[in-house]
């Protein structure tokens, strides 16, 4: 890979990452305000309302943006097709979830989600007026454009959820979660101008699809697993429970949505750029596993160890059953970190259909499961479903990695256990001092205590064994390897 292209890389990926660093921050902000002030039946009911319109949006996911950013060389013709396609997918979308909002809330034993849902209705509208160009921002891996795009919308969201929550209650999150995307339609065409044309042409139409079809059903076998689980959560155990594994999820996944987006975003266009230079591919593959693993495992390892004390002393003791949750959860997003590393490399060799076959393994084990799980653990089965999955869903990832890629897991063993190694340690020290300062300022001395551990025995150990982890951190982040005299790594 040229000098040029791993330094626009490395700065897409530092951007990505600040990016969805920031929005997470604002909406774990959100999150941890609005568990404070509502119950947790109120977010239950939001999850139904996002679930109805989520599982239609993805089950008629043509795939057109990701078919744009790995295309060639898209024209402004194919550009308002996909446009064009969103918003008429769009429409019959809203109108299908307005109409169905009362039999949506019954299949959940809810019937005051029905209500909720018809507003939540609106979202696809917002979502496919957005300006197409975006797309065309996230191939040329300008992200630094995109963070000034996102983090509005999440302000937004944030702002007037948290304002309107005490005069309205959970029509607040409501509120919240259709003002950001309509943020983010006016900031799109100020940040990526265009003048949208609907053009429906079946040829250009069909160019699109041939690529987006995969991701279309990857996206309808995945979101069918996820909103299972939780219409079989709202109907076996109430939607206070749902709200539990909700919140709890909310919280856990953090570090795998950021981990995940990161390297998706970013790593999608690149392998796209180096489909025929498979010995590059397994070395970039390489390096951004090690990146994610050394990123992403610390977070989790401190969140497993400080799920007890984030519940008693932020969350609040109506949340107290969200611990448990949220250790399993944080577990899931360590387990499953492989396949979203594996993801963004099948698509960006074009070969998405592959993804189909992992979803299908997974969502059919979740599917299979969460019945049994649930009757016997509760709301804790959820989590538990999700771990077994999910875990048997990377033997497949690993197995096409092994048949596309020369030598892809050459050297990462040792590496990856030595990282585990240390954020278990970190872990420990993070709970023993959990334990031993009383109150909120224990859980913070014990996060930022655990933090300093373990990214300190990481650097350590890299500088006396050469493990190159700080080489891999300034191939994906310059301006983090400028901070450490690495300098900017080629590939």
């Amino acid at each position: 890979m040229s000098g040029s292209l791993a330094r626009q890389t490395g700065s897409a990926m530092f951007w990505k990452g600040f990016q969805l660093g920031g929005v997470q921050l604002i909406f774990l902000a959100r999150t941890l305000i609005l568990a404070r002030m509502l119950l947790p039946e109120d977010f239950g009911l939001l999850a139904i309302s996002l679930i109805a319109v989520d599982f239609l949006l993805s089950v008629t996911n043509l795939g057109m943006i990701p078919a744009l950013v790995q295309h060639l060389g898209p024209d402004e013709k194919q550009y308002n097709v996909a446009w064009s396609v969103g918003l008429t997918r769009s429409i019959v979308i809203s109108a299908a979830v307005f109409l169905a909002a009362p039999l949506i809330a019954s299949l959940f034993s809810e019937p005051r989600a029905a209500m909720l849902i018809r507003v939540m209705a609106l979202r696809p509208l917002l979502d496919a007026a957005a300006s197409i160009k975006v797309a065309e921002l996230t191939r040329n891996l300008r992200f630094r454009t995109l963070t000034f795009l996102y983090l509005p919308e999440a302000l937004a969201n944030t702002v007037v959820s948290i304002a309107l929550v005490p005069w309205f209650g959970v029509w607040a999150l409501v509120a919240g979660t259709l003002a950001g995307p309509l943020i983010y339609v006016v900031m799109s065409y100020v940040m990526a101008p265009h003048r949208p044309r609907l053009v429906l042409d079946a040829e250009a139409a069909r160019s699109l699809i041939r690529f987006g079809r995969w991701i279309f059903l990857m996206s309808l076998i995945a979101v069918s697993g996820s909103s299972v689980l939780q219409m079989v959560i709202s109907r076996e155990l109430g939607a206070t429970e749902l709200g539990l594994y909700y919140l709890a999820a909310k919280l856990a996944f953090i570090p795998a949505e950021i981990s995940s987006e990161v390297i998706g975003a970013v790593a999608f266009p690149l392998y796209s750029r180096l489909q025929t230079e498979a010995r590059q591919v397994a070395r970039v593959f390489r390096s951004i596993f090690t990146v994610g693993a050394a990123l992403q495992f610390p977070v989790c390892a401190l969140m497993i160890a400080l799920a007890p004390s984030l519940v008693a002393h932020v969350l609040g003791e109506r949340w107290a059953n969200t611990v448990l949750l949220i250790q399993v959860l944080a577990l899931v997003n360590v387990v499953g970190m492989f396949g979203d590393t594996v993801a963004p490399l099948l698509k960006g060799l074009g070969q998405p259909y592959k993804l189909v076959f992992v979803e299908v393994v997974q969502s059919v084990l979740l599917i299979g499961l969460i019945w049994s799980l649930t009757g016997r653990f509760g709301v804790l089965g959820a989590p538990l479903a999700w771990l077994i999955a999910v875990g048997s869903s990377q033997a497949l990832s690993a197995l096409f990695i092994r048949q596309i890629l020369p030598e892809p897991f050459n050297g990462l063993g040792r590496s990856l256990a030595t990282i585990v190694a240390v954020c278990g340690l970190g872990g420990i020290v993070a709970w023993f001092l959990a334990t031993s300062i009383t109150g909120l300022p224990g859980f913070v001395v014990a996060a930022a205590v655990g933090a300093l551990f373990i990214a300190g025995a990481l650097y350590v150990l890299d500088r006396t064994f050469a493990f190159g982890w700080v080489r891999d951190v300034g191939l994906a982040f310059p301006q983090v390897a400028a901070l450490t005299g690495q300098g900017t790594v080629e590939l």
